[in-house]
């Protein structure tokens, strides 16, 4: 069951915060995406120098899907999501990459889903 939000919004008057939509605040999702690139980096960084099966390419993919999370606003929301596929593809079975895998996967859904 999804979260449900509870906050009570009153409109009128002056405000000055941020505006909230969708649960992702305006200027929130440069973060977003900064933690997502966080994650995908260290995904890199522990893939690179195993030996998977086809490892050449699993670098080669997470290299261009964080050379097109790094391109913020201009990044193709549908090449982020074909990028990640097929690094999870790869990565289907890898016991040792679940949890940060899951955790990328999440994060993608949020932000380009």
């Amino acid at each position: 069951m999804g979260h449900r939000i509870t906050n009570k919004v009153s409109i009128g008057g002056d405000n000055s915060g941020r505006i909230t939509q969708t649960g992702i605040e305006a200027g929130g999702a440069e973060a977003a995406v900064s933690s997502l690139l966080q994650l995908v980096d260290r995904l890199t960084t522990e893939v690179r120098g195993q030996d998977l099966a086809k490892q050449e390419v699993l670098e080669d993919t997470l290299t261009d899907l964080a050379a097109d999370l790094r391109a913020g606003d201009s990044a193709e929301p549908a090449v982020v999501r074909s990028r990640w596929e097929k690094v999870k593809g790869l990565l289907g079975g890898v016991v040792q990459f679940s949890e940060l895998v899951a955790k990328i996967s999440d994060q993608v859904q949020k932000i380009f889903g």
